[in-house]
């Protein structure tokens, strides 16, 4: 693999042993994935940063690196942790500290603290540039939405991607790696406006696909639920990676590079069909994943104000990014407070033991991502419910 003087000096040790150590297992990955050469990234996000996941050698292994004095090369920003960092929901004395350690030694590391999945809704992101990020529903947004370079990537790789300021240049860093194998042409006429159906479509469109790469021609009524068609469409698929007919950018120039493509019709009435809300028993509703934004938010403000402001007889719960808490008003706030309804910050549901703690042990979602990461990760149910139609079932249960 080609390696230019300044990483050379890096893999040499000329720029301390963390970078070295760093620069020799992300040169090692190049080789084995047959790279041609690094690509230097604009900026990278590191997922895999809750001390559920990662426990004590993931946070030994953070504070190692730290303690070495090891600096982000790029712009960096982290995943949700588990813990709201502004309450704790009655999580364990242990856990949360813990939690912090690993906060810190990311923070001392040069990360930016934002704690979200959602960290495209908050950068400038231009189309054809490079990055190295871990959370894939943000990488499927990215490569989609801004045709924004990124692979799949391990969490701790990326942690050496941003050390270093380069990932190997394979697979999705290549405009031959990014050519389409499919259309999906999605029939039925109107946009596509409900949030649980963009997500059941992502993961049928990954089921359909399987190891191919999806060309979609489909109408959607918003970013709400294109953040959900690619969540789970990232969940499901080994690539996080689709274009979007007139959403992603140079779209007509992917649609021309495809030869053969296979044709995959699907009739989004027969995915309506299969999205009954189930009648059942639950705890809680739990909204935010991806992480709501302020278009989302203001959506449920809206609809507790048209119930006259009156209080959910379940709780809701809804994760999002301290960036919301500071656009909304002291007002807004107590208002969704003494509705029952609970925003909860940096944080989510399968990385955070802090639904258990609450007493849910069952959820009404509208995130097929959830629905398929609650039960495996922390033993919790689910059953769906339709986007805003999911606070009905809280205040008319």
């Amino acid at each position: 693999m080609y390696l230019s003087k300044y990483e050379e000096a890096m893999l040499h040790g000329d720029y301390g042993d963390a970078i070295a150590r760093a620069m020799q297992v992300v040169v090692k990955v190049g080789d084995v994935l047959k790279a041609d050469r690094l690509i230097e990234i604009e900026t990278a996000h590191i997922a895999g940063v809750s001390y559920l996941t990662i426990g004590d050698p993931g946070l030994e292994y953070l504070e190692d690196l730290a303690k070495s004095s090891a600096r982000f090369h790029v712009f960096t920003t982290v995943n949700p942790v588990g813990i709201d960092v502004l309450n704790d929901w009655g999580i364990d004395k242990e856990f949360i500290d813990k939690q912090w350690r690993i906060i810190n030694a990311l923070k001392s590391m040069g990360a930016s603290l934002w704690l979200t999945c959602t960290p495209y809704e908050y950068l400038r992101i231009r189309p054809r540039t490079y990055h190295a990020w871990a959370e894939s529903n943000a990488i499927a947004y990215i490569n989609a939405v801004h045709d924004a370079w990124t692979e799949k990537l391990p969490g701790p790789f990326v942690v050496l991607s941003a050390l270093v300021g380069r990932v190997p240049r394979y697979g999705l860093y290549t405009l031959s790696g990014r050519v389409p194998t499919h259309v999906v042409r999605v029939k039925g006429g109107q946009a596509i406006n409900n949030p649980l159906i963009a997500g059941l479509l992502g993961r049928k469109i990954a089921e359909e696909v399987g190891d191919g790469k999806p060309y979609l021609v489909a109408k959607f009524g918003g970013n709400a639920v294109i953040k959900q068609l690619l969540a789970s469409y990232a969940t499901y698929s080994p690539h996080a990676f689709m274009v979007i007919d007139g959403v992603t950018p140079n779209h007509k120039e992917y649609l021309a590079m495809m030869d053969k493509p296979e044709e995959i019709n699907l009739d989004i009435n027969d995915i309506i069909k299969d999205s009954g809300v189930e009648k059942q028993n639950f705890d809680a509703i739990f909204l935010g994943c991806p992480h709501y934004g302020i278009d989302e938010v203001m959506s449920v403000i809206n609809y507790v104000r048209s119930k006259g402001s009156r209080r959910a007889k379940k709780p809701v719960y809804i994760t999002t990014t301290p960036f919301v808490i500071n656009s909304l008003s002291q007002d807004e706030l107590n208002l969704l407070e003494n509705s029952n309804i609970h925003l909860v910050l940096t944080t989510c549901p399968v990385v955070s033991p802090f639904l258990k703690s609450v007493g849910v042990n069952t959820v009404a979602t509208e995130s097929v991502k959830q629905m398929y990461y609650l039960p495996k990760m922390i033993g919790i149910n689910y059953i769906s419910c339709n986007g805003i139609k999911c606070l009905d079932l809280a205040f008319d249960e």
